[in-house]
């Protein structure tokens, strides 16, 4: 966990440089081919689960994730979504459910079909933060994924999100174990 600190701070120091010398212009369009970079807070609703071969009577879990987001132009229709965001996950099973928290960090490629909907496509990182498992638990602290889905911008401001990740690296070291999840976000962009 003190690792984990000075990687985040690093990250949210770096945000703000990451503009590239561009004016962010508050209150213009760049829907259609701007060149402004936009940061954004993101909040939604996770419902995430554990899939593999050791798992046994169990079913989804629900959560909820917050961070923020930015939006990177690349091309008129093409964008570049870093996010970084605090998400709880796991799984329900007939015993005890299980809780994980993660500091995930989604790379998510966006594409316009119209101004107003967007496919997305990324990889994404997870750090375990910590969750309610205990010491004989042999957790993985990293889970490397990828992400599909699609968005819809209602306005300048707000853009909601349907998204479904899969995990590749076994939650659990001595089970095939790898997260999936379903999640129902909105972002609001200042």
């Amino acid at each position: 966990m003190k690792k984990l600190f000075p990687l985040l701070l690093f990250f949210l120091m770096a945000l703000p440089s990451m503009n590239y010398s561009q004016n962010v212009v508050q209150g213009t369009s760049s829907l259609s081919g701007g060149s402004d970079i936009r940061f954004g807070a993101k909040a939604g609703l996770v419902v995430s689960d554990l899939r593999g071969n050791g798992i046994i009577d169990n079913s989804p879990h629900p959560g909820f994730q917050v961070g923020g987001i930015v939006e990177i132009p690349i091309t008129g229709d093409f964008y570049l979504d870093p996010e970084l965001l605090f998400s709880m996950q796991g799984t329900n099973n007939t015993g005890d459910n299980l809780h994980l928290y993660y500091l995930n960090v989604p790379i998510m490629g966006k594409y316009h079909i119209t101004e107003e909907i967007a496919v997305e496509a990324g990889p994404q990182v997870g750090i375990l933060l910590g969750g309610n498992y205990d010491d004989l638990l042999e957790t993985s602290t990293i889970d490397i994924g990828i992400g599909v889905g699609g968005g819809y911008r209602l306005d300048e401001n707000f853009y909601f999100q349907l998204r479904f990740n899969t995990g590749f690296i076994k939650v659990i070291d001595n089970i095939n174990t790898y997260n999936i999840a379903v999640q129902i976000g909105a972002s609001y962009f200042f």
